[in-house]
């Protein structure tokens, strides 16, 4: 019988399209909403063609998205995927995605509300926030996995999982750039991947206790979204990661986004 990871279903490979020219592909998943909303996440630079950091075009030629094709798992085969077009731009060609409230394109994590409700009959939507998410002691130096698509959705259409450790201190994100740093090399298209944290057996949820359990254990940690670039591109492989705690604040939030457009 073939087995797949729960995790590993939550993954919604996109392809990035200005109406019909292709622009690049990336990574997002699916967060369900209290009152039965779903959102798809990924990141600000993705969806803008903008870096975040900079708020200079990624393409030499300017271009940025104003569709996407998002690959979804089929609720009767589980392993075909299905695409469907998503607007990201009104009839105005004004942004459908939510930012940050308070810092905007700050963090580089959108929201793009699908047009989905309830129990979608077609599709398995495998929102990430209803899987059972341990509560893990995060720190500096521990091991996590990037869940995204470095080249695409290659047939079956289903995430590598790119492993990384924590190379700064997780409870001082706040006070610095509002990001985790993650030792690791990526590529553009796991840009919008879920970062999880899995355990196997002895489960560390506090510091001055281990929990020894036999099932495996996994903490959702947050949204990945590319290298931290120096001069040269090859003299450095430090990866950034948006905390998960983004994610509600920008649905609650619900502000469209109006920078730089």
């Amino acid at each position: 019988m073939t087995q797949l990871d729960q995790f590993s279903l939550t993954t919604v490979p996109i392809e990035l399209l200005f109406n019909s020219t292709p622009l690049g592909n990336a990574t997002s998943f699916v967060w369900k909403h209290t009152d039965d909303r779903y959102f798809l996440i990924t990141n600000w630079h993705v969806v803008s063609g903008r870096d975040a950091l900079t708020r200079k075009y990624l393409k030499a030629h300017g271009g940025r998205p104003n569709r996407l094709l998002a690959r979804f798992n089929l609720r009767q085969r589980i392993f075909e995927k299905q695409p469907i077009d998503i607007a990201i731009r009104d009839e105005n060609d004004q942004p459908l995605w939510l930012v940050h409230p308070s810092q905007g394109p700050g963090v580089d994590v959108v929201a793009i509300p699908l047009p989905f409700r309830g129990n979608e009959p077609t599709f398995d939507m495998h929102p990430i926030n209803t899987l059972s998410s341990a509560g893990l002691l995060t720190l500096i130096s521990m091991e996590v996995f990037i869940l995204g698509y470095p080249f695409g959705p290659e047939p079956p259409g289903y995430p590598v999982w790119k492993r990384g450790s924590i190379a700064a201190e997780p409870d001082l994100v706040r006070l610095g750039p509002q990001y985790l740093l993650v030792d690791t090399a990526s590529r553009p298209g796991m840009s919008g991947a879920p970062v999880i944290q899995r355990s196997w057996t002895n489960h560390l949820v506090d510091a001055n206790y281990v929990a020894d359990n036999s099932r495996v254990a996994t903490k959702f940690v947050g949204v990945y979204s590319g290298r931290r670039l120096a001069a040269d591109r090859s003299d450095t492989q430090l990866g950034m990661v948006w905390p998960d705690t983004y994610i509600p604040e920008i649905i609650i939030g619900n502000v469209r986004d109006n920078s730089f457009f």
